[in-house]
């Protein structure tokens, strides 16, 4: 599996999310066949656990904020020695769930916000459950809950778990899935999270605690990741973060540890490629086009493989998904269920820095995105502090 030079692969040998969050489950005595975590962590005699998860906030993004004074308790925590990644495709749907079950996304099965799913014979959005071509609803989606939670690991051996979470999403089929196992604490407004993170941390039990941030991801999305309502959002974030480090009991054994499931890059209007059309849908594709704008997942007979090349060789890297499974792309092969292998379809197009592809599905163009493989998308900060 040949990359452009401007790809950064995850590294699951050690040094990404999914290497971090089975580091913190096995603190706890839940078992892994992972590497562990790469960089050092103060684990030592820590009982409780709290994982900070800000959505989207990437390792170039935090640098530039410590620079323009705008992350200031960011700034005074421990960084990493050295480069994390977050998953492939760096998209919400697969990293986050990486830190809730501790698998890798090839173990999990959610590979990308819209992937193929044999179980429907459709395309369908993990998040809404739905077929995207018709908007049928997915009847029957037990079978996505593939793994454990870890949460639900971590309360079988006497480990207190918690959510930190919205409201809004506490009755989703992935939120009953993810956190199973998990005391879910919803928010209104992420100003109460403070309140609510120190609540959780008692003494006597073990615990680990998430608290989850997504509105900088929302923010960047729409506005694009270097636009002022992106920078106000995260001064916001950090100041929340600040008063969650005060609330929090200073008795010496509790371990927070700030990251983020994924980076977001800038992505110019005039960088959207109309090449995937409902025509090239209805002949050269075996249905709608699945995964993200920025990692696209093609399913197509090999007879059409030379056509659609040519339609993306100008903007995208293309590779078979075969090789893409096999290669470890979407984690380590030794562990990957088999029968998350249709979801990827046959051909994989990763578009080139500031490109990404246009589905008759997609939604409105959007000023920031991720999904690739590259640096702004792939790398993620791991901070950590004992308190």
């Amino acid at each position: 599996m040949h990359l452009p030079p401007h790809a950064i692969r995850p590294d699951y040998a050690g040094g990404s999310v999914l290497n971090l969050a089975a580091t913190l489950g096995a603190h706890h005595g839940v078992p892994t066949h992972h590497a562990p975590y790469r960089h050092p962590l103060p684990l030592d005699g820590a009982r409780h656990v709290v994982l900070i998860v800000v959505d989207a906030l990437g390792a170039g993004q935090l640098r530039d904020a410590v620079t323009r004074g705008d992350a200031p308790t960011l700034a005074s925590l421990t960084p990493a020695p050295g480069p994390v990644t977050s998953v492939f495709p760096s998209t919400t749907m697969a990293a986050l769930t990486t830190l809730h079950t501790a698998r890798a996304p090839a173990e999990h099965g959610y590979l990308g916000l819209t992937v193929w799913l044999d179980e429907a014979q459709a395309v369908v959005n993990l998040i809404r459950l739905y077929d995207v071509y018709t908007h049928a609803p997915l009847e029957d989606a037990g079978f996505l809950a593939a793994v454990p939670s870890l949460y639900r690991q971590l309360d079988n051996r006497g480990v207190a778990a918690h959510v930190v979470m919205p409201a809004a999403y506490q009755h989703s089929v992935l939120t009953r899935w993810a956190c199973d196992g998990a005391e879910y604490h919803a928010y209104a407004q992420p100003e109460e999270t403070p309140e609510l993170t120190a609540a959780t941390v008692q003494p006597g039990q073990p615990s680990y605690t998430l608290v989850y941030f997504p509105d900088y991801d929302l923010i960047c999305h729409g506005s694009g990741p270097d636009s002022p309502e992106a920078h106000a959002e995260l001064r916001r974030t950090d100041r929340i973060v600040g008063d969650l480090l005060a609330a929090l009991p200073r008795n010496g054994d509790t371990l927070v540890v700030l990251t983020a499931d994924h980076g977001q890059s800038p992505q110019p209007p005039d960088g959207y490629v109309d090449a995937i059309t409902k025509k090239v849908m209805k002949t050269a594709l075996r249905g709608p086009v699945a995964g993200e704008e920025r990692a696209a997942y093609l399913r197509t007979s090999s007879d059409y493989h030379a056509e659609i090349a040519a339609l993306l060789a100008p903007h995208a890297t293309l590779l078979t998904a075969d090789d893409a499974w096999t290669g470890g792309l979407f984690g380590p092969p030794a562990h990957a269920d088999p029968r998350f292998r249709p979801r990827v379809g046959d051909l994989i197009a990763v578009p080139h820095p500031g490109h990404a592809i246009r589905r008759p599905t997609s939604p409105a163009p959007m000023l920031g995105l991720h999904g690739g493989w590259t640096a702004e998308e792939m790398l993620v900060p791991v901070l950590s502090v004992r308190v």
